[in-house]
């Protein structure tokens, strides 16, 4: 999934940059090792990132600038943010 999100997410950022422009807070449900939350905020520094996942799954995750891990289980609650990212 990691090599896969970085692929998809050059191209994502490439055509839909503007569509970004609105968030100040994003949160990537299932976000795994924060992969595709990194590179939304590196390209968009005014967005906060949330990356949410399993508790042993964020426990992995490296730190990124901008982005904070967050363990919980989404069947549960997830945490507030602008805007929900999902892939």
């Amino acid at each position: 999934m990691a090599s896969n999100s970085r692929v998809v997410l050059d191209a994502l950022l490439l055509e839909y940059k503007s569509e970004f422009a609105g968030f100040t807070s994003l949160v990537d449900v299932a976000g795994g090792t924060g992969t595709a939350i990194s590179k939304i905020v590196e390209a968009n520094p005014h967005i906060s990132g949330i990356n949410f996942d399993l508790p042993h799954v964020v426990a992995t995750a490296p730190n990124y600038p901008g982005v904070v891990n967050v363990g919980g289980d989404m069947f549960s609650s997830i945490p507030s943010a602008d805007g929900v990212f999902m892939k």
